[in-house]
């Protein structure tokens, strides 16, 4: 005789699961480990050094790196490429960077509105600088970005966010780091927050850098100027001088520019065209002749989410980026073994050395 078994209610299962089920607690996906500590970044006389050790840096912007574990898995897996490629530097922010298509406000807010640092960004931002010290890289830790400062409650979250950034890099020893403390003072249309707009932007930008290192006083700093809003790329306290886009290099000071000119579009990312590739490498090579200065090659490929190729944002080189099926920078990588060499810390190994 057929017997029907008897079924548990829906109900009475999905409690069943819940009590049972040893689900993740939110910022506890991954416990950090022990906090060694890494190479420590520096800047004497205006040059880079690295544990001690002078170096040049060439890097890539990808402002979202921290998303989410898969995306910062992504970048970790990746990270040995963009070493044997010559690549040693990665800029993220805390707050994320431009989502691009279809939702540039897409990145993911790595601090609370009253500026706590949320665990799971702190987890990961600590995995990815760990990972990249192991290579000898260099992780530029970018904290406001336009757009989600609003977020922010008032200027004691404000404090408190520039704080505990500043405590958990000096507590967990990750030390090769620098700091942009705002990306695009002053821009216009997207950053809300008087501390981060002029006028007074000089006493503003020394106040923000004297939370940060009243809290951590040996990790280098700066904050980044929004092009042609007035507002300049030097002030009191700053370490690094940071800028973007089309400014012009100092001949003074140890420069970054943490986002150089992007030739993509987001809505159709990781396409360029013949005359894209000659301005990028123009650009290339003004950094190449510089040797107190940096840059992050940027591009919608690598830091917008989703976008048209969707499966931004993207850490791997991809294609030529000749088409839609070719998405990809891998054309950077190239020019970057080419005429400076792989990274193997603490130096660029030239081509011919390396038997390629």
């Amino acid at each position: 005789m057929f017997h029907h078994a008897r079924v548990a209610p829906l109900g009475a299962l999905l409690i069943t699961c819940a009590l049972t089920w040893p689900l993740p607690i939110w910022g506890q996906e991954k416990e950090l480990g022990p906090a060694t500590p890494t190479k420590e970044f520096e800047i004497r006389n205006d040059r880079a050094f690295l544990g001690g050790q002078p170096v040049r840096l060439w890097g890539i912007r990808s402002g979202n790196a921290l998303y989410s574990w898969n995306v910062t898995e992504r970048h970790v897996n990746c990270l040995d490429t963009m070493t044997a490629h010559g690549i040693n530097t990665i800029g993220l922010y805390v707050q994320g960077s431009n989502g691009g298509f279809p939702n540039r406000e897409a990145g993911y807010d790595g601090l609370q509105r009253d500026g706590k640092l949320k665990p799971d960004v702190a987890a990961r931002l600590d995995w990815l600088v760990r990972e990249a010290d192991k290579r000898g890289m260099v992780i530029m830790v970018g904290i406001f970005s336009p757009s989600k400062d609003q977020n922010l409650y008032d200027d004691a979250a404000i404090k408190r966010a520039v704080e505990e950034v500043a405590r958990f890099l000096k507590e967990r020893q990750l030390r090769n780091v620098f700091v942009d403390l705002v990306h695009e003072y002053n821009n216009p249309e997207r950053m809300d927050q008087v501390l981060m707009r002029e006028p007074d932007g000089a006493a503003k930008k020394a106040k923000l850098t004297s939370w940060f290192k009243a809290v951590a006083p040996d990790i280098e700093v700066g904050v980044c100027p929004a092009e042609k809003t007035g507002t300049e790329d030097e002030y009191p306290g700053m370490n690094v001088r940071i800028i973007q886009k089309s400014m012009a290099i100092p001949s003074s000071g140890f420069v970054v520019n943490v986002e150089l000119t992007r030739h993509d579009y987001y809505e159709n990312d990781g396409i360029f065209t013949k005359g894209d590739l000659v301005e990028m490498q123009a650009d290339w090579e003004r950094y190449k002749a510089a040797p107190n200065s940096a840059m992050l090659f940027h591009a919608a490929y690598i830091q917008g989410i989703t976008n048209r190729s969707n499966t931004a944002p993207n850490p791997e080189r991809g294609g030529y980026g000749k088409s839609a099926t070719d998405r990809g920078v891998r054309f950077f990588y190239d020019w970057l073994l080419e005429n400076v060499g792989r990274w193997e810390y603490p130096h660029h190994v030239p081509v011919k050395e390396v038997g390629r």
